[in-house]
């Protein structure tokens, strides 16, 4: 990781706890990367851009549990990237914003 940081300039070290979440993302979307393409046909990958309406058929709202919606919700950020598998779709997952914007 220092290699990293003398590489990017930056000043002072990352935390051990920010290195940890910093290394298991990394691995988790190198596995990922691995398991989409070790399909025959690789799988198309599901993104949803900000600001789109809220579509439960292709998305899960990561914290649906806590809000509740009075009318249609839209899409603030996608968290991480849905796929069509054959005849399915995976979900990808997204932060929903539940104020109207201006």
């Amino acid at each position: 990781m220092s290699g990293i940081i003398t590489t990017l300039g930056w000043t002072r070290p990352w935390s051990e706890q920010l290195l940890q979440a910093f290394f298991v993302a990394a691995k988790c979307i190198w596995l990922l990367h691995l398991l989409v393409f070790s399909f025959n046909q690789p799988l198309v990958i599901l993104r949803v851009d900000e600001n789109v309406l809220f579509e439960s058929d292709y998305m899960e709202d990561i914290f649906a549990d806590r809000q509740r919606s009075q009318g249609p919700s839209r899409v603030k950020i996608m968290v991480m990237p849905g796929f069509y598998v054959q005849d399915r779709v995976l979900k990808c997952k997204v932060l929903c914003r539940y104020k109207s914007v201006s």
